[in-house]
């Protein structure tokens, strides 16, 4: 099972490296709070070089992939006489599954913002989020199920992992980003905006640990 494990841990890496890619700016102003996301993000890869932000979104369907993998561990991690608890594994890495390969896309898509912000066609950028905002819905939907079924089988002792582990699930450290997007300087902007992904860091690096333990 830590094989699962550390596939899962590198393909949240891989997808926070995405991120940083896409818009980690050391230059950019701090976003003011009136200030749309997208507009900001926006204006932020308009100075990046193109290469650069079109990699981080390549990176996002390969990073899902072995994401998807990494989710298996959740099966093999249910203690082997709780069969029921096993079927409910198997829809919670079927959910998560389905969602980080919505979020996968997303990644993909992502560069259009900073190509579009380089051009006279940014009234096309607004149609361009209607559709990134599409496809964030499904993977709210899929992850927030999945990591939802993850903290409760965690927390009710189905699996091997300590019942304590439940804290670092990414659906609990998830209620954590109105905090660190308050981190000052360049820490706060690679925190916060790889936050989606660092939770998963946290979660496959201690559940590493625990079992080496």
């Amino acid at each position: 099972m830590i094989y699962f494990c550390l596939i899962g841990l590198v393909g949240s890496l891989l997808m926070l490296l995405g991120d940083q890619l896409l818009y980690l700016s050391k230059s950019a102003a701090k976003r003011e709070k009136t200030t749309d996301a997208m507009d900001y993000i926006s204006e932020v890869m308009n100075g990046l070089p193109v290469k650069r932000f079109c990699a981080g979104g390549l990176i996002g369907p390969f990073a899902a992939f072995v994401y998807c993998v990494g989710f298996y561990h959740l099966v093999l991690a249910v203690n082997q006489e709780m069969v029921v608890w096993k079927n409910v594994a198997l829809v919670a890495f079927l959910l998560n599954c389905f969602g980080i390969i919505y979020g996968g896309a997303f990644h993909s898509h992502f560069p259009y913002l900073g190509l579009f912000g380089k051009t006279e066609q940014k009234e096309n950028r607004d149609i361009i989020v209607k559709y990134f905002s599409k496809l964030m819905i499904f993977t709210y939907i899929g992850e927030g199920i999945g990591f939802g079924l993850m903290l409760i089988m965690i927390a009710s002792g189905a699996t091997v992992f300590p019942r304590w582990c439940a804290i670092v699930t990414p659906g609990v450290l998830m209620l954590l980003k109105p905090i660190v997007a308050k981190i000052p300087g360049m820490v706060g902007k690679f925190v916060s905006g790889g936050w989606t992904n660092l939770i998963s860091v946290i979660y496959y690096a201690v559940i590493i640990v625990v079992q080496v333990m």
